[in-house]
């Protein structure tokens, strides 16, 4: 999977902000923040391919957090991406 290039962290108003870049027709209706895990991720993994274990084991590494609880904080993570078609598979 793949974070989609037209998106980027953006701070406004203090908050970390996802923005479309140059895209036409967005739907700004909805907004997402991420806390500074999240925009660790992003940061960490945009612009290339990864899969649940690299995002595992940046939790893991970064974090100290058990395989338990890294799988479930990555696979959560994933699902907000998905969600918000953030990501391409």
């Amino acid at each position: 999977m793949r974070i989609k290039s037209e998106y980027k962290i953006r701070k406004i108003a203090g908050e970390n902000v996802i923005v479309a870049v140059g895209a036409t027709n967005v739907n700004t209706t909805s907004i997402i923040s991420f806390n500074a895990t999240s925009v660790e991720l992003w940061n960490a993994l945009s612009e290339r391919d990864f899969t649940v274990a690299d995002v595992v084991a940046i939790i893991k590494n970064d974090y100290g957090q058990s395989e338990e609880i890294a799988t479930r904080d990555a696979a959560a993570w994933i699902e907000k991406l998905r969600e918000a078609k953030l990501i391409e598979e």
